[in-house]
């Protein structure tokens, strides 16, 4: 059993940490992580996961790819399949989510495409929200360093108790 937590304890910093990495340095590289918190392109993006986006150009789209986008009509950033493409002057995108019955109310132009998704890692988003927080951002920082400063104090205590067993029976 005590083997069981302590590998769900390495399980969760783990992922504590990869949510960390993944949400702090991707932007220093242009690309975005997003969680996703609609089900409009389930299943391939699923609610509670992490879109990962990586710039392109508008001309590297194509009818089919998911595009992470902002909405002209909201401050809101939303990744949906492209379902056209008009390439005439400038770019422009006809998008739509997967489980949506009809497309989007407004074509997309170039300069609202941040990206293209090229890869989404279920049940990650939860983690990476929290760790945006400041007590997540805390505990990810402090949290592995007091593991491990604990497990060698625990450590240093079975020595010292072991040494002083010996010491009483060796002495009577």
């Amino acid at each position: 059993m005590k083997k069981a937590v302590g590998n769900f304890g390495l399980a969760l910093m783990i992922l504590l940490m990869t949510a960390a990495v993944l949400t702090f340095l991707a932007p220093h590289f242009g690309w975005r992580v997003d969680t996703v918190f609609s089900g409009s392109m389930e299943p391939q993006l699923k609610v509670g996961g992490v879109a990962v986006t990586r710039p392109v150009g508008a001309e590297d789209i194509k009818v089919g790819d998911t595009i992470t986008f902002h909405s002209p009509l909201s401050e809101k950033v939303i990744s949906h399949r492209v379902i056209a493409v008009d390439d005439g002057s400038s770019f422009h995108f006809l998008t739509k989510g997967d489980v949506n019955e009809d497309a989007d109310p407004f074509v997309v132009p170039a300069q609202n495409v941040v990206g293209k998704v090229c890869f989404h890692v279920p049940y990650l988003g939860y983690a990476a929200q929290f760790v945006r927080t400041p007590l997540g951002l805390l505990l990810t920082l402090c949290l592995p360093g007091l593991i491990i400063m604990a497990m060698e104090m625990r450590n240093i205590w079975r020595v010292l108790t072991e040494e002083q067993i010996e010491k009483k029976y060796r002495i009577r």
